[in-house]
């Protein structure tokens, strides 16, 4: 009998966090964060580093559509305006590092979301995304051929 494979956790996967928000931080700061670091989901934390909340880059776009008048009013002027507590989604689904992996994926397949924050000792950790998977799953079959990886 053949011993079993190892069971592979989200703190595999996951990526650290490098960005985040906090309550007063604007629309446009959001903005610029998720440009600059070309991503996706910005947790927005307390000062003790717990998860309050997610800003989605639908969110901020949903955001820019719904506010301001574009005739007057340029996209940059009204995001100042835009505190990250008005968009930012509060009631987020987390998982822990030790989380099955296959248990977030089934997560982020079933309630069609981007991100699963990561939490440990009520602190947020990581972030794991689609694109976690994507790489995860690029690796293995890497390897399953035989090839080197990155």
């Amino acid at each position: 009998v053949g011993k079993p494979m190892p069971t592979t956790t989200v703190s595999e996967i996951m990526t650290d966090v490098v960005e985040t928000l906090q309550i007063g931080d604007s629309l446009d700061l959001a903005r610029h964060l998720i440009e600059r670091a070309r991503i996706r989901h910005l947790p927005v934390v307390d000062g003790q580093e717990h998860l309050i909340g997610l800003v989605t880059h639908r969110k901020i776009l949903e955001a820019w559509v719904s506010h301001g008048d574009p005739a007057r009013e340029k996209p940059g002027e009204v995001a100042r305006e835009i505190p990250i507590e008005m968009i930012m989604e509060k009631d987020v689904l987390t998982v822990d590092p030790e989380t099955t992996a296959a248990q977030a994926a089934r997560l982020l397949e079933g309630y069609k979301f981007g991100c699963l924050p990561v939490i440990k000792n009520r602190k947020l950790v990581g972030l794991v995304t689609e694109a976690d998977f994507v790489r995860f799953a690029r690796r293995y079959f890497e390897w399953e051929m035989g090839s080197p990886t990155k």
